[in-house]
């Protein structure tokens, strides 16, 4: 019985590239598509090459590369989409960074990690680059000039595991789209206005404010009469007890219809 090959492993940078919407180019025009995706792929292949790592998948209009070095590949993904961001004759890309330990099947990558970096080059804009937690782990405070967005936690298609999303910012390179509502903003924090109250509510809230000024004079004035006669306590505490009683159930009535609508 023939023996099978060990299965060999290893730690790598994975970068998965896509061409954005190659099919519906491919249907208009077929030459002009091939010729700007040989143009974008002369630049990403020059690339990937400069930056020592090297392509193992493709797949017509997409493909996968490895790198030793993290902050290489990252390096790398900015300089390949500033690039091609800047062209109109060559197709633009999306892509995707993940570092994990894969299966090496001849020239090939495979495993999860792979298919990580797949996911996320899905997930990421048109021209933009999308990286895992543990790419950011590695590359974090090392690239000038780089803000890596978090986008917070996302379980991507088809893949068991959650992960940290972030999102690659720097000049040339193209953001997520509504940026502000994905991560934290920059500069110093605004304060949120509140949210419209409905008009009932608004105006049982007025309505409070004013039985709360006359029953507080009502209040006031029988202290006032308190004093200037010199009634028995008793004769002022009374009423006094039946206008904060009476103030209270209004006051509840206003929470619990404001605890309902809200």
């Amino acid at each position: 019985m023939p023996q099978s090959r060990p299965i060999e492993r290893k730690l790598t940078t994975i970068l998965a590239a896509d061409a954005a919407n190659y099919s519906g180019r491919m249907s208009h025009d077929e030459e002009g598509t091939v010729r700007a995706l040989r143009a974008a792929r002369d630049v990403i292949d020059t690339a990937i090459t400069d930056a020592g790592g090297r392509i193992a998948n493709t797949s017509g209009d997409g493909l996968i590369a490895e790198f030793p070095s993290v902050v290489g590949a990252v390096r790398c993904a900015i300089h390949i989409q500033t690039t091609l961001n800047q062209a109109d004759h060559m197709l633009p890309f999306r892509l995707g960074l993940h570092l994990d330990d894969v299966i090496v099947e001849g020239q090939d990558l495979l495993g999860d990690g792979v298919n990580l970096a797949a996911r996320l080059q899905e997930m990421a804009d048109i021209g933009g680059v999308l990286i895992s937690q543990q790419v950011h782990d590695h590359v974090r405070g090392k690239l000038s000039g780089v803000e890596l967005r978090p986008l917070g936690p996302a379980t991507p298609k088809h893949l068991r595991d959650e992960v940290g999303l972030y999102a690659v910012v720097a000049d040339g390179v193209s953001a997520p789209r509504l940026l502000d509502n994905l991560g934290p903003k920059v500069g110093p924090p605004t304060e949120m206005p509140e949210p419209a109250l409905p008009a009932p509510i608004t105006e049982m809230r007025a309505k409070f404010v004013k039985d709360r000024m006359r029953i507080g004079g009502a209040i006031l004035a029988l202290a006032v009469v308190d004093i200037a006669t010199g009634l028995p306590f008793v004769v002022t505490m009374i009423p006094t007890l039946i206008l904060i009683y009476v103030l209270y159930k209004r006051w509840r009535a206003l929470k619990a219809v404001e605890k309902a609508a809200l």
